[in-house]
C-alpha cells in the first residue's frame, strides 16, 4: 500500500519567496558531489548556494517559471524551470543579476574560475529546443516523502502542454535512477568535472522526450 502523498500545497514562486526558496535548495543540495567540488569549505557552502540560488530564482521567476511546495505556509521545496532558447542568460540579464554576482564572487573567493567553469559546461549543453529544469531539492528532513515528484508533476503538466522534450542535469549518481523513473534517459557521456581524477565528480546529462499526446 503506497504512502499517502504529503499534504503541502504546491504553487508558483513570488519574488517574495526566493530567498526561502533559495535556503531549502541550499540546504537540500549542499551534499552533492559536485557542489562539494565547487564549494569545497563545509562551513561556507550553504552560504554560497544560497547566493547563487536566489540569482537562479530572480532569473527563473522572471524569464521561465518557478514553483516551490509548502506546508504550514513555509517553503518545503523548489524548482526552477527555464523555456526553450531562454537559457543560457542573455548578457542584459546577466548585467541585470551583476549586483548578486558581485556577492557570489565575494562569498566564494578562491573558487570563483571553477563555478564559472561549471557555469560555462553546463550552458553550452542545454539543448535550444528543451525545458530546461535548472534546479530541484526538497528540504532535508522531508525528503523521500513525495515532494520532489510533485514538483516534477507540476512542470511536467507545463512542459507537456506546451510540447517539446525537458532536460536536466544531476551531478549525483543515485539521481540517475530517480530521473529515470520519472522518464528521462542518460545523453551523451558523463562529462568529469575534474578532468585530472578517475574518481568523479561528473555531470550526467539527462533528457526526457516530448509526451506523446493523445487523441
Amino acid at each position: 500500500m503506497s504512502a499517502p502523498p504529503p499534504p503541502d500545497v504546491v504553487e508558483p514562486l513570488l519574488p517574495s519567496g526566493i530567498a526561502d526558496a533559495a535556503t531549502v535548495l541550499a540546504a537540500a543540495l549542499a551534499d552533492d558531489p559536485g557542489f562539494v567540488h565547487l564549494f569545497p569549505v563545509r562551513a561556507r557552502r550553504e552560504r554560497e548556494l544560497r547566493a547563487m540560488y536566489r540569482m537562479t530564482l530572480s532569473d527563473s521567476v522572471r524569464y521561465g517559471q518557478a514553483y516551490v511546495t509548502r506546508l504550514d505556509g513555509a517553503v518545503t521545496g523548489a524548482i526552477a524551470l527555464y523555456p526553450p532558447g531562454s537559457y543560457p542568460m542573455t548578457p542584459a540579464r546577466w548585467w541585470r543579476q551583476s549586483f548578486r554576482i558581485a556577492r557570489i564572487a565575494l562569498h566564494t573567493r578562491e573558487h570563483s574560475l571553477g563555478i564559472i567553469k561549471f557555469g560555462d559546461v553546463t550552458s553550452a549543453g542545454v539543448p535550444s529546443d528543451a525545458w530546461y529544469v535548472e534546479a530541484l531539492g526538497v528540504r532535508p528532513d522531508l525528503q523521500r516523502a513525495g515532494r520532489g515528484k510533485r514538483l516534477m508533476a507540476t512542470v511536467f503538466a507545463v512542459i507537456d502542454c506546451a510540447g517539446g522534450p525537458s532536460y536536466l542535469e544531476t551531478t549525483k549518481p543515485d539521481n540517475v535512477g530517480y530521473y529515470t523513473a520519472l522518464g528521462y534517459v542518460p545523453v551523451k557521456e558523463r562529462v568529469p568535472m575534474a578532468p585530472s581524477s578517475d574518481d568523479g565528480p561528473w555531470i550526467f546529462p539527462m533528457r526526457r522526450d516530448a509526451a506523446r499526446v493523445r487523441v
